[in-house]
């Protein structure tokens, strides 16, 4: 990947300046970003264990040199203004494509840092490039379901390690924007898009998606609630006390022990409707 990365900059130092081919500079350009990306994500994946999830790592020891990280966060910030140097709507999706894998990587480095200001560093790298790829991913959501809540999930998760009424709460809030993907609108367009066989793929990963959405959401409101909780047990007895993530709280169980007791019903009675008479 290196060797082909020397290749296609030594293409452009070739042609000396966009204006000689903007045509063929551009596919370059394109080319190049895409290797980098590339480059970078497979240095992360080869340098840190599990790169494959935004679980932070703790171990000091797990720490990578400067050079070290150079060599993985280099390659993908290249990438990223290349592709926003391009301006197309195919490039705009690979550099907040290229964001989100930058914010993996912080997420998963700034817990094993050598001193609180580099973990302060690390942390706002990661929001920062988690916060530019949930922006496109949320104005793009149609045709990007997928990538859009596992991003969301990820950027939760990250709010959520961080900890703190305030934290969780984005976190939550972060969780909940990911509903436009399952909205009547996605589930429309999905099926002017795909074919049959695409389609039944894509509602069983929706399917997974939903619960892992409500999972996360339910465990947010029960630390919530607890936080909640433990506040309005500091106050007098007569000053206002909050209960807005319990009543959240309340109306998410009660809402799934609803689909519940809807979704055994109609198992039932399909079962009762198949039975041989």
């Amino acid at each position: 990947l290196q060797k082909a990365v020397d290749h296609l900059v030594s293409a452009h130092e070739a042609m000396g300046e966009r204006d000689a081919d903007s045509l063929t500079w551009d596919m370059v350009s394109e080319e190049l970003a895409a290797t980098l990306l590339v480059l970078g994500v497979r240095r992360r994946q080869s340098s840190l264990a599990g790169s494959g999830s935004s679980h932070p790592l703790f171990l000091p020891g797990l720490r990578l040199t400067p050079g070290a990280e150079k060599e993985i966060v280099e390659p993908m910030e290249r990438s990223c203004k290349i592709y926003e140097s391009l301006g197309t709507a195919h490039a705009r999706h690979q550099a907040a494509a290229a964001h989100y894998q930058l914010a993996m990587y912080f997420s998963k480095v700034w817990t094993c840092q050598r001193d609180e200001q580099k973990t302060r560093d690390k942390l706002a790298a990661a929001f920062k490039h988690f916060g530019l790829a949930h922006q496109y991913f949320f104005l793009n959501a149609k045709g990007n379901e997928s990538t859009f809540i596992v991003l969301s999930l990820d950027f939760s998760n990250l709010y959520a390690a961080v900890s703190g009424e305030e934290c969780l709460g984005k976190a939550l809030g972060i969780s909940l924007d990911t509903k436009e993907a399952f909205s009547s609108d996605a589930i429309s367009a999905a099926f002017e898009r795909l074919k049959p066989s695409d389609l039944r793929d894509w509602f069983n990963n929706m399917s997974t998606l939903s619960e892992n959405v409500e999972s996360r959401i339910m465990k947010l409101l029960l630390s919530l609630t607890k936080l909640e909780k433990d506040n309005n047990s500091k106050l007098k007895k007569d000053s206002p006390h909050s209960e807005k993530y319990k009543g959240m709280y309340r109306e998410v169980l009660t809402h799934k022990m609803k689909s519940k007791i809807e979704i055994d019903g109609s198992t039932h009675l399909k079962e009762q409707s198949e039975f041989p008479s």
